[in-house]
């Protein structure tokens, strides 16, 4: 039964995205190269990942990146 309800929870790749978001930046976005949190967002992809743009090492990311 458990089971069921968390499937149901993670039905669409929305939620997932945001889930994996919350997760993933809960201490805040920061850049995985060099630690910054000076960011601006750079759209995002159609199932809801955002992408970010770092202004101090000029990368793009995205809630995936390592």
């Amino acid at each position: 039964m458990f089971f069921m309800s968390v499937f149901s929870l993670l039905s669409s790749e929305f939620v997932c995205s945001r889930l994996f978001r919350a997760v993933r930046w809960r201490g805040g976005v920061y850049c995985p190269r060099c630690g910054s949190r000076s960011i601006n967002g750079h759209g995002r992809y159609r199932y809801g990942l955002k992408r970010y743009f770092y202004r101090s090492c000029r990368r793009r990311f995205n809630d995936k990146t390592d």
